[in-house]
């Protein structure tokens, strides 16, 4: 199987991570290396091969000057679509890029859009996914990426710590993930919280 390596240009932290969490899921994907929008990318991308870039609409609008002199990296440009301030909304990209994906598309979306630009003709078989959460587990990742301890989960849903424990030992065996900056992450890239509502919530 060939191998299609990724690079991210994303100024936030969460999204790049949440993001390689979820291309990490896709078989023949690897991700090679990511940037913050003003990181020098482009020393890289000089000196490393590349099929795909990345890029945050907000990195792509402050960075275009690189691609108008660069024309052939929007043929592996994917644009990172967010919400930006309403003076903004109505403006689009000057270029043309090979495909956009959107920060608040579900995850089954995220992960059909990638794989159809990995397989064009549509013949990709999906490779196994992480386990599924059920809503109870859903509901307690969210309470965890606010900060809420097992004790504070427990008395707001009203069951027993131990259930609560239970619950969170499925959700690590289930996503393999155990700190609670990965199981935020996660929430994040599968929209059982956004990035606002994290960013609003006093630091844990």
């Amino acid at each position: 199987m060939k191998i299609s390596g990724f690079i991210l240009i994303i100024d936030s932290y969460l999204v790049r991570k949440g993001l390689i969490s979820l291309l990490n899921r896709i078989q023949g994907i690897r991700v090679l290396k990511e940037f913050g929008a003003s990181d020098p990318f482009m020393t890289y991308l000089d000196t490393h091969p590349v099929d795909f870039i990345v890029i945050s609409q907000s990195a792509f609008r402050r960075r275009s000057d690189l691609f108008i002199s660069n024309p052939e990296l929007l043929e592996k440009t994917v644009l990172l679509e967010e919400p930006l301030p309403e003076d903004q909304n109505s403006e689009k990209p000057i270029q043309e890029v090979q495909a956009s994906i959107h920060i608040m598309e579900n995850k089954e979306t995220l992960i059909a859009k990638i794989e159809g630009l990995l397989d064009p003709g549509g013949h990709r078989i999906s490779g196994n996914r992480a386990g599924e959460l059920s809503p109870r587990e859903t509901t307690i990742v969210r309470l965890v990426s606010m900060g809420l301890t097992n004790r504070q989960i427990a008395e707001q849903l009203f069951l027993s710590a131990h259930t609560v424990m239970t619950h969170r030992k499925n959700i690590i065996s289930k996503l393999g993930i155990k700190s609670v900056s990965g199981l935020t992450i996660y929430a994040i890239v599968n929209n059982i919280i956004t990035l606002d509502e994290v960013s609003s919530f006093p630091a844990k």
